[in-house]
């Protein structure tokens, strides 16, 4: 939690505009069999505890989100389950971000549509069929290209995806760009490439 307000503080000072987190709820998500992907964290033994230690309860996002925005920063976090979008909801948030992991995840879209509240899609590892599920299950307002390889290297961005992502829904939504690579060098260039 510590960390999680210094990053406010350190983004504020460096002049972003926004904010964003992730709500994991470990109950709602996992449980102590699942497997780790990559054993990242030696403290924990499962991945369940991992999820459990870094969960906040509401009042701690409460306070979070009135501390972006005392920094004059917009608050967002994504929702990894139904009971992540319940805790959100009561927060006023100016938008929801959805991860790519969690763009076939249907019903929580549809339960986030319910809210009225602007949202934007990242598609990483998504195909048509899935992007297309996804859009008419939510109605987005913003569809980022996304690749989700952490750090992605330069030669696997795929840049000219955004112009094909333009083409099929650029009519009915904005069309962007979520990077995972280090620099800015490439965000100018989705820019370039039509990205908003």
């Amino acid at each position: 939690l510590g960390s999680a307000h210094a990053y406010i503080d350190a983004i504020a000072n460096a002049g972003a505009d926004a904010v964003k987190f992730q709500t994991h709820i470990a109950d709602a998500e996992s449980s102590p069999e699942e497997p780790w992907r990559v054993h990242f964290s030696t403290q924990d033994k499962t991945r369940f505890e991992y999820w459990k230690r870094m969960e906040f309860t509401e009042q701690q996002w409460i306070a979070l989100k009135e501390h972006a925005e005392q920094r004059g920063l917009v608050f967002l976090s994504s929702p990894f389950s139904e009971q992540a979008v319940d805790m959100l909801s009561c927060m006023d948030m100016a938008a929801w971000k959805i991860a790519s992991g969690e763009i076939n995840n249907l019903a929580l879209l549809k339960k986030i549509t319910k809210t009225g509240r602007p949202i934007l899609i990242s598609t990483g590892m998504s195909t048509y069929s899935e992007i297309d599920a996804a859009v008419e299950a939510s109605k987005p307002d913003v569809i980022m290209h996304t690749n989700s390889t952490y750090p992605c290297p330069v030669d696997e961005l795929n840049l000219r995806y955004i112009e094909h992502m333009k083409d099929k829904w650029g009519k009915n939504m904005e069309v962007g760009y979520s990077g995972h690579e280090y620099g800015l060098v490439t965000t100018y260039a989705a820019v370039a490439m039509g990205a908003t």
